[in-house]
């Protein structure tokens, strides 16, 4: 009888969107609801946990969970002072022995986290005391504090339980300003407001996470008025743009788009195959008419980052130079028009999450386009989890965050990172390159801004010589909101638009 009454209260408030709600769209949801396990998709999990450190509206590294902290000059010994007035959703107190826990969690082999990477240099944790912790790196780690934003964890809760099967991952309890009340998976979140927050009470009573995995279906129902902020479809955002009842705000992102190619297929570990992709793809064009000009082209991964350089090498839209370069790599026209060598047509499939609207029109853009030279690139849509994206030929990736360039550059680019040698990385298409290896692991052990800016640039000068991917478009994210809810303040936001939710707690329905 409650879980009836409980869906029937939830749908009613689909329908009413009631003043102490709020219904946001979010596009992914979390198989886990633990920070350790974030993939950068989920919106959830920031709104209920907190770090040691937090981004302000400008991005800059602010206090959260620390009040302050000290960074010895070489960079290897932090000592940070903890907040005392901060509870656990469940009424206990936090303290310097959840940091501990934390930290320590991470460094545990057994963890599959993607966030272990950027606790590698971690040499010593110790507790001072409730409040005061010091942290001893083995070698430089400038991106540290970043790293630092990952919630924090209860260890009353979580010091007996094993991190990757536990049930706290599917009824979290954090220290952020929502608790989850509710989780119908496949649906959506009931999150209520944790009055005991320390920044500030939070303005709305509740907030629902409802999930809309096509931004076209969320446009329509902000139309409905069955939800009430979202991220919208590009080509439906200008009908927002006259209409007194909405608020539109083009959110800035690091988030690109691209093909990933599969080092190990036959023709695609080829680097003129690879060099005459790029040069066959028209980004410009994409987009103008696929993203209607909310976003830009994308030439390599760090174009949104202070690591971006003022000049690098691009590729324009070529047609006879990608013509060349196939040649040059010994492939010529059959009798039929495709290209090939040694008898073995050029071909490859091109992956692409089917209930990702915009990765499907990509993949089917640049399966006409690779046409035009003779390739057979077929594009395959299929929903996620269906599909393993580290054998596959290639895959319409999407990557990008708006925090230190370590964040999306060594995880997903360092040899030391291919999947197949390593559970927690993200190099899904077994890219090796001891030059960019060397110029990342420079950048993320040198304390000198300007050294990391030129290890920066040799990295991409190197992605340049020697493509992963074919980058293909930047996005920016047309947040849309009902005129009555105050409060939303924009944000360069990362993957899928993760970050658009940041100052949630602020935000009120008039």
């Amino acid at each position: 009888m409650l879980f009836w009454a409980v869906n029937v209260f939830v749908l009613h408030l689909f329908a009413q969107t009631p003043k102490d709600t709020i219904i946001i769209a979010v596009e992914n949801e979390p198989v886990r609801v633990n920070p350790l396990f974030s993939e950068d998709h989920d919106s959830a999990i920031g709104l209920i946990f907190s770090g040691l450190t937090r981004f302000d509206e400008s991005m800059n590294i602010t206090p959260d969970l620390a009040k302050s902290w000290t960074i010895s000059k070489d960079g290897l010994v932090y000592e940070f002072a903890l907040r005392e007035d901060v509870l656990w959703h469940d009424g206990k107190k936090f303290s310097a022995k959840d940091v501990e826990f934390s930290i320590q969690a991470l460094k545990d082999e057994k963890l599959n986290s993607p966030s272990k990477v950027n606790f590698d240099a971690v040499k010593e944790v110790k507790v001072i005391d409730d409040y005061h912790i010091k942290i001893t790196l083995s070698k430089p780690f400038p991106s540290f504090l970043d790293s630092l934003s990952v919630g924090i964890l209860p260890k009353h809760l979580l010091e007996k339980e094993d991190l990757n099967t536990t049930t706290f991952n599917q009824n979290p309890i954090g220290t952020g300003p929502f608790k989850m009340q509710k989780w119908n998976k496949g649906q959506y979140m009931l999150l209520a407001a944790n009055t005991s927050y320390y920044l500030a009470s939070p303005k709305s009573k509740k907030i629902i996470l409802k999930l809309i995995k096509d931004p076209s279906i969320s446009a329509l129902e902000l139309k409905n008025g069955t939800i009430d902020v979202a991220l919208v479809d590009f080509e439906m955002a200008e009908s927002f743009k006259k209409d007194k009842n909405f608020k539109l705000i083009q959110e800035p992102s690091a988030d690109y788009r691209a093909l990933m190619f599969n080092f190990n297929h036959e023709f695609l570990k080829d680097k003129n195959v690879r060099m005459a992709l790029n040069y066959a793809t028209p980004k410009k064009e994409i987009v103008a008419k696929l993203l209607h000009s909310f976003g830009s082209e994308a030439n390599h991964p760090l174009e949104k980052s202070w690591a971006n350089p003022k000049d690098f090498s691009i590729y324009s839209y070529d047609i006879k130079k990608a013509e060349t370069l196939l040649k040059e790599a010994g492939f010529s026209k059959n009798k039929n028009g495709i290209l090939e060598k040694n008898g073995k047509e050029l071909s490859f499939e091109m992956y692409a999450m089917s209930e990702d609207p915009l990765r499907v029109a990509l993949v089917n853009i640049l399966q006409s386009e690779y046409a035009k030279l003779g390739i057979k690139a077929k594009a395959i849509a299929l929903p996620a989890g269906s599909f393993d994206y580290t054998q596959i030929d290639s895959f319409l990736v999407g990557w990008g965050s708006p925090y230190d360039p370590d964040f999306h550059t060594f995880r997903v680019f360092a040899g030391s990172e291919d999947s197949a040698k390593n559970n927690s990385g993200w190099n899904f298409g077994h890219y090796s390159n001891a030059n960019v290896d060397k110029a990342l692991i420079e950048a993320r052990n040198t304390l000198d801004i300007d050294k990391r800016k030129i290890y920066y640039k040799n990295f991409i000068e190197e992605l340049h010589k020697d493509p992963p991917y074919v980058f293909i478009a930047y996005i920016d994210y047309p947040l849309v909101y009902k005129a009555d809810i105050k409060g939303v303040k924009p944000h360069i936001v990362g993957h899928h638009g993760v970050g658009f939710t940041w100052n949630a707690y602020e935000w009120s329905k008039q």
